[in-house]
This record gives structure tokens, C-alpha cells and sequence, in this order.
């Protein structure tokens, strides 16, 4: 289906997707896994709103707009906006900004007509618009009540609009393993489109009743494509679940993500199996131990674990001596920041931007230096960027190592014993 875009100034669109190839290769880096699920629903044409959960701030906006050929715009927290420069640059860069009640400040009115006439205008020339419905980023894997800028928005352009518009909100369900963590896992499932004009016949009668049923159902779709836990004691056992199960039963990505589902339809109602989930968890955060120490699979790959981190010690000496600085720099600022953890992967990301090409860069020009010709140190830094994942592996399997020595020492508590689903 050919993609139509509203239309953009030929510089902004240059812009765009000049920003989308930075993205894909960083999204790519950052993720050790990215699985994108029902990606027909990414390809329609004409005025959208991409709707999502909201566990990684900005990320959460990258993930799916790297899977739609349109540009879209974003909803944005009016805060942002505050200083001159800052709104000079949004507002060129497809952001429409939203006062939500925290950002008001002593003697303002939060006053949002602007970002609702913007919205609309944007969706009457065939846009795109992203909408993070929940308000606010919160890490955990349970969608939380919706805004209902969502209906209010897709509703009121249509009615506006004689209910000929066309608008359709496709919702996007995002499942983090670690939403701040570098080289976790990500999925993106997008589901089938909704269509505005439905809600028609309820408008007509009770414009509030369609905006808060229209929110309702947007709700219930984020649940049923994401991993829905119902609150935190329910996160807690589900991720457990995870661990134990891919320690003993490691599946592929999407069979992992559809085994998780499943247990947080069912087992999560099962208060026995939680309680004893999280007394097995909360014992090994006391010994300062993981799962993988007690799983029957990862005991019996102990020998072939032992040959390759002996056999592997000095590729990982070199791998991680070459990848040490361009990873920790990254990190290191994310530390000095400070802010809320769940923009951690967001600070990695666009740090990485500048730090991994800076680096690469200059590790060419050493090998240069150093004499190589310009095909050999491209072919040096091939290799050692395969390193790479071979360090990734390897600290993951010494860390594995450490859990089983540090539980020969400690062990469980009495009384508290393993509990797999």
C-alpha cells in the first residue's frame, strides 16, 4: 500500500529521514533482540493516531515510528517546550505540545485548545500523530488507566469533519525485558486498526460517553498486545516466571513473549503460585543470588561453559578492552544525570549516537596510524565488532559461573524451595 504524508516542508522531511537511519542502526545496537509483530498493521494510509504503553519515555515513540513510512507527530510534554531554543526545535520537529496538570506552574492555566487544534488540523491534511495515552512513563508491565486526549482528539476531528475523515487509532502494545538496560529485548505488536467513525451513533447521543467507551477499548487493546501483569507483586512473579522458564526452557523471541502472556492470563490469578514466586525471589535477593544457579539445564552446561570461558579468555580480553570505553561513557553519563530511571535507555541511546561513530572513527584512524591500509582497518573493526557479541556472551556466562559458586556458599534459606510454573 503506497504511504501518503501530509505535507512537510522538503527540508523537515529530509530531516526525518535522515533521523530514521540514525535510529534504526541505534534502536539496533541498543536491543539485543527486536521483534516486531502484526507489522501489516504499520502500512494504512491517510489521518492516524499511533497509540502505545509507556514504560521507556522516548523510546516508546522510536520503537513504532521506525516501523511506519510516514512522519508523524508527537504529542509532547508541554515542559519540554519551556525554553525558547527548545521550542524553536520541537515545533519544527513535528512536536505539538500538551500541558498535562503537573507541568502547570503557580499562576498558569492549563489551557490545551491549541494542541487540540493543532491535532486536528494535522490529521485534516491525511497526518500522522503518536499519542503515549497513559500521560506519564512508568517501567512497569501493566498498562495504567488511559487520558482521553486520545478519543477526544480522533472523535472531535471527525465530528468536525462530518465523520468523513477517515481517522483510525492503531494501537501498539510494547514489551520491555528492561526497558533501561542496554542490550535487553523489546517487542513491538501492533494491532489492527480502530476506527473513530464507529463511535458515530454513541457521539450523537453522548459525546461523553463515546470518548470515555472509545478510551476503554483502547485500554483493553494496549493490554491485550503488551504484557499485562495488573500491578507490581504481579510484574515481580511474572518476571521470576521468565527467568526460570528460559533458564530451563529457552525459547525464540516470540514464543518467550506468547509463553509470558499466557501466564499473565492465567497464572497471575493464582494467589498461591504468586505468593510462592515471590518468596523464592525475594530469597535470592537476599543471598545476592539468580535463578540460574538452581536450573537443572544450566548445571549440566557447566563443562561446555568452563571450556569456552577458558578457551575464549583472551578474545574476551580483547573484545572487552576495545568496547570497554564507547559502552562505559554512555553509562557513566547516565549515571551523572541522575534522572528517573526509565529515561535511561533514552540518555544511552542518544549518547551512543555521538560516542559509537566518534569511536569508530578514531579507532580507524589509529589502524591507519598504524599502518594498515584503509580495506584492512575496516576489516579489523569487522571483526572487532563481532568481538563484541562474543564478549556479551562471555560475561553472561561468568556471571552464571559466579551464581554457582556464591550458591555452593549460601544456598537457599530452609524452607523455601524453587517453585516453577
Amino acid at each position: 500500500m503506497a504511504c501518503k504524508n501530509a505535507p512537510t516542508p522538503i527540508l523537515l522531511r529530509l530531516i526525518y529521514a535522515a533521523l530514521r537511519v540514525v535510529v534504526w542502526v541505534s534502536v539496533r545496537v541498543f536491543y539485543r533482540k527486536r521483534l516486531v509483530l502484526g507489522r501489516e498493521h504499520f502500512r494504512f494510509d491517510g489521518p492516524a493516531i499511533v497509540v502505545a504503553n509507556h514504560p521507556s519515555t522516548l523510546m516508546d515513540v522510536l520503537n513504532p515510528a521506525l516501523e511506519i513510512c510516514q512522519e508523524m507527530f508527537f504529542l509532547a510534554n508541554y515542559g519540554l517546550f519551556r525554553h525558547p531554543v527548545s521550542r524553536w526545535l520541537l515545533t519544527r520537529l513535528f512536536c505539538i505540545p500538551v500541558m498535562r496538570p503537573e507541568d502547570v506552574r503557580p499562576g498558569e492555566e492549563r489551557d490545551n485548545s491549541r494542541a487540540f487544534e493543532a491535532s486536528f488540523q494535522h490529521l485534516e491534511r491525511g497526518g500522522v500523530l503518536f499519542i503515549a495515552p497513559e500521560g506519564t512513563s512508568w517501567m512497569n508491565r501493566f498498562v495504567r488507566p488511559l487520558k482521553t486526549g486520545t478519543a477526544r482528539i480522533a472523535l472531535g476531528a471527525e465530528a468536525r469533519n462530518n465523520w468523513q475523515l477517515g481517522v483510525k487509532i492503531v494501537p501498539v502494545g510494547l514489551s520491555y525485558s528492561a526497558p533501561h538496560r542496554f542490550r535487553s529485548e523489546v517487542v513491538v505488536n501492533a494491532g489492527p486498526a480502530v476506527y473513530a467513525a464507529e463511535w458515530r451513533a454513541v457521539w450523537e447521543t453522548d459525546p461523553a460517553a463515546a470518548i470515555e467507551g472509545l478510551t476503554q477499548y483502547l485500554e483493553g487493546q494496549l493490554k491485550q498486545l503488551s504484557i499485562h501483569t495488573g500491578d507490581e507483586a504481579g510484574e515481580q512473579a511474572l518476571t521470576m516466571w521468565e527467568e526460570i522458564l528460559q533458564n530451563d526452557e529457552p525459547l525464540p523471541q516470540r514464543a518467550a513473549f506468547e509463553r509470558s502472556q499466557r501466564l499473565a492470563h492465567t497464572l497471575l490469578h493464582d494467589a498461591e503460585a504468586v505468593r510462592q514466586t515471590l518468596a523464592y525471589r525475594q530469597a535470592l535477593e537476599q543471598a545476592g543470588l539468580s535463578d540460574a544457579a538452581f536450573s537443572p539445564r544450566q548445571r549440566k552446561r557447566r563443562l561446555q561453559r568452563w571450556i569456552g570461558l577458558l578457551l575464549g579468555s583472551p578474545l574476551f580480553a580483547v573484545g572487552a578492552v576495545f568496547w570497554f570505553l564507547p559502552c562505559f561513557i554512555p553509562y557513566w553519563l547516565n549515571r551523572r544525570l541522575n534522572l528517573y530511571v526509565g529515561y535511561s535507555a533514552t540518555v544511552m541511546v542518544v549518547a551512543g549516537i555521538v560516542v559509537f561513530p566518534l569511536y569508530g572513527w578514531a579507532a580507524f584512524r589509529v589502524a591507519r596510524w598504524a599502518g594498515l591500509s584503509a580495506g584492512a582497518a575496516v576489516a579489523a573493526l569487522t571483526a572487532l565488532t563481532a568481538l563484541g557479541l562474543f564478549v556479551e556472551w562471555y560475561w553472561e556466562a561468568l556471571r552464571i559461573e559466579r551464581m554457582f559458586c556464591r550458591a555452593k556458599k549460601k544456598g537457599l534459606p530452609p524452607g523455601v524451595t524453587r517453585w516453577r510454573p
